[in-house]
C-alpha cells in the first residue's frame, strides 16, 4: 500500500522565515524532518555526530555530538551568531537489542545518556532563549516508550523516560514554549535494518497495524512539523502516536 502524498506540501503551516536545529539530521527521519521544514521556508541546521553522505538542499550542517555538553554548547554558540532558534527537534537516537536481564550496565547507561541525556541537553541549550521569546520543541521519542516490548529494554526505557520529560518540560517552559513528542512504530533506518532482512517480521508488522503498511520517515516527519508549527498553538506537553494504529490493540 502506498501512503497518501499530500504530507505537508502545499500547505501554509505558516513556518516561513523561522530557524530550526534538528539533532540527527543525518539520519533517515531526521533528514526527512529537514527536507520539510525547508519546504516549508524555515532555515535549517542538522546536527549530527557524523556528516551527512550527501548534502540536503537547503539545510546547513554542524557535526556535534549531544553526549557532550562543551559541544551542543559550541554548535549553540555558532548557530546564535545568525539569529535566535525557533524550532528545536530532537531526532537523534541509539538502539541496543537486548533484554532487561541482558543488558549490561555500560549499555543501559549509554542508551539513556543518548536518548535522554542528549535531549537535556539540546533543550538546556537552545531552550534558555527560546522560554523569553517563544518556541516549540519536538522530541522525537518512539511507540516502544508507550508499549511494553520482549527486546530492546533500555531503548524502551530510555523512550518513556523522553515523554515524560517532554510533559515536565512543557510545564517548565510554559507558555512561551510548546514542547511535545512524536512516538513513531518501526520505521526502516539503518536502527532497524536488522529488523527488516527478516520477511517475517515485516509481514508481521503489516498485519498489527490497522492502517496495512510500515511507516515512512515522512510519515514521522509530517507529525513532528505539524507540532512545530502555529497550527497547533494550543497543544503542548503531548505525545503523538504516528503508529497506523497498533497501539490500539
Amino acid at each position: 500500500m502506498t501512503p497518501p502524498a499530500f504530507a505537508t506540501r502545499g500547505f501554509d503551516l505558516g513556518l516561513a522565515g523561522s530557524r530550526a536545529v534538528v539533532t540527527g539530521g543525518s539520519g533517515v527521519i531526521g533528514a526527512a524532518i529537514c527536507r520539510m521544514l525547508a519546504e516549508q521556508g524555515v532555515t535549517v541546521w542538522s546536527l549530527d555526530r557524523h556528516a551527512p553522505s550527501e548534502p540536503i538542499p537547503d539545510v546547513r550542517t554542524f557535526v556535534a555530538d549531544v553526549r557532550s555538553r562543551d559541544s551542543i554548547a559550541k554548535a549553540s554558540a555558532a548557530i546564535a551568531k545568525d539569529g535566535p532558534v525557533d524550532i528545536l527537534v530532537n531526532s537523534h537516537g541509539l538502539q541496543i537489542r537486548a533484554g532487561a536481564m541482558d543488558c549490561t550496565d555500560e549499555a543501559l547507561a549509554e542508551i539513556l545518556d543518548v536518548n535522554v541525556g542528549g535531549c537535556w541537553r539540546t533543550c538546556r541549550a537552545f531552550g534558555a532563549e527560546m522560554k523569553s521569546r517563544g518556541g516549540a520543541i519536538v522530541n522525537v521519542a518512539s511507540i516502544n516508550g508507550i508499549l511494553a516490548a520482549k527486546t530492546g529494554a533500555a531503548y524502551g526505557v530510555s523512550k518513556a523516560a523522553l515523554i515524560h520529560f517532554t510533559r515536565i518540560l512543557a510545564l517548565e517552559l510554559a507558555p512561551n514554549v510548546r514542547v511535545n513528542a512524536v512516538a513513531p512504530t518501526a520505521v526502516r533506518s539503518a536502527m532497524t535494518a536488522d529488523l527488516f532482512r527478516d520477511p517475517a517480521y515485516e509481514q508481521g508488522k503489516k498485519s498489527a497495524i490497522p492502517l496495512g503498511r510500515i511507516a515512512t520517515a515522512e510519515d514521522v516527519a509530517s507529525a513532528v512539523v505539524l507540532l512545530a508549527s502555529r497550527r497547533t498553538a494550543f497543544v503542548t506537553g503531548q505525545t503523538w502516536a504516528v503508529d497506523g494504529g497498533i497501539s490500539l490493540a
